[in-house]
């Protein structure tokens, strides 16, 4: 078994909707989760008619072969171009360990900007995830004066409609991403074969692009090199690869969003998570959109005590074939 690191480099910006918010056309934001990269790579196959990948796509799912993780962020230093990984803040109450020591004014004034600060980080450095762990056992906030999590900016566009007898403005909420930034793709995969197979797939699918307003540009990417989780990959991917191993830590950070089995429920209720709802609609063909079946995830950055294997979930049907919603975690052992 390998885990294997594909840093996505945007060319363009990007329209991912935000969670939750309907799909609004004028909001957007970086992140992009594994169960939107697997319906992007079955979708895109399905059009382009790649019976024969899409098949050993789904098989080497259903098997356990292949296991994705969201599209998480990477950044790279000016000075070494040494690339920094990150995973997602988990969702996990730690009580205090440590007594908290008397501050003064100034001390606790300056404390409470980086504790409102730390409550809106939604990525740690996976090198830096312990001492998190250990600032929250303390009760002192946490910092990385390293990385600021500046991957970009989130802009407004304003685009015209010039379908209609009369020309009419709307706009357009659009991510780009910063010069030495982007996102990254984890995947667990057993057969090496895999590996080579599924970077050229993920360099068709960046000609094409993944989100939404593609029409316009939006979501196209190229690759790097593929990375291996281990310490030639720097001090990110071996404190990674430390976590993916321990498998028997007391929590396990989920790094996409899993749909229990329902002999999954028992560690779940013992766990920590965030709930999201997914559906939508088939919008294929456009004017007989169909709604599909909702489901809720228990999104990346949730905990439990046990790692839990999940499922694929079937959201409706379309020309006969089942509309499916990827649903399998893939996790990193955290001590707290």
């Amino acid at each position: 078994m390998s885990y294997v690191i594909y840093p996505l480099h945007f060319d363009t910006a990007v329209h991912f909707a935000p969670s939750g918010r309907g799909g609004r056309l004028d909001e957007a934001c970086m992140e992009y989760t594994a169960d939107a990269l697997f319906g992007a790579l079955c979708t895109e196959l399905a059009a382009a008619g790649e019976q024969v990948m899409l098949t050993r796509l789904m098989g080497s799912i259903e098997t356990g072969g292949l296991r994705l993780s969201d599209l998480l962020p990477w950044q790279q230093r000016t000075s070494d171009r040494a690339m920094a990984l990150f995973l997602p803040r988990p969702v996990l109450r730690i009580e205090r360990s440590v007594r908290a020591e008397r501050e003064d004014y100034r001390t606790t004034c300056a404390n409470a900007t980086l504790r409102k600060k730390q409550k809106n980080l939604k990525y740690l450095r996976a090198s830096r995830m312990q001492d998190y762990i250990r600032a929250m056992e303390s009760g002192t906030p946490f910092e990385d004066n390293d990385f600021d999590g500046d991957f970009g900016t989130l802009s407004l566009r304003q685009r015209v409609n010039t379908r209609g007898t009369e020309p009419l403005p709307y706009y357009v909420g659009q991510f780009t991403f910063a010069d030495g930034a982007g996102l990254y793709l984890l995947a667990q995969i057993q057969d090496e074969a895999l590996i080579p197979w599924l970077h050229r797939l993920l360099t068709w699918l960046g000609t094409a692009g993944i989100g939404g307003k593609r029409t316009s540009g939006c979501g196209k990417f190229h690759l790097g090199d593929i990375i291996r989780v281990d310490e030639s990959g720097g001090v990110d991917a071996a404190a990674l690869g430390t976590m993916l191993a321990a498998e028997h830590a007391p929590w396990q950070l989920a790094l996409a969003p899993v749909l229990p089995a329902a002999d999954d429920l028992a560690a779940v209720k013992r766990g920590a998570y965030r709930l999201r709802r997914a559906g939508g609609f088939i919008s294929n063909p456009t004017h007989a959109a169909e709604k599909k079946n909702s489901v809720y995830l228990l999104d990346a950055g949730s905990c439990f005590p046990t790692r839990i294997g999940g499922t694929c979930g079937t959201l409706g049907t379309h020309d006969g074939h089942p509309i499916l919603r990827y649903g399998y975690g893939l996790y990193a052992g955290v001590t707290a």
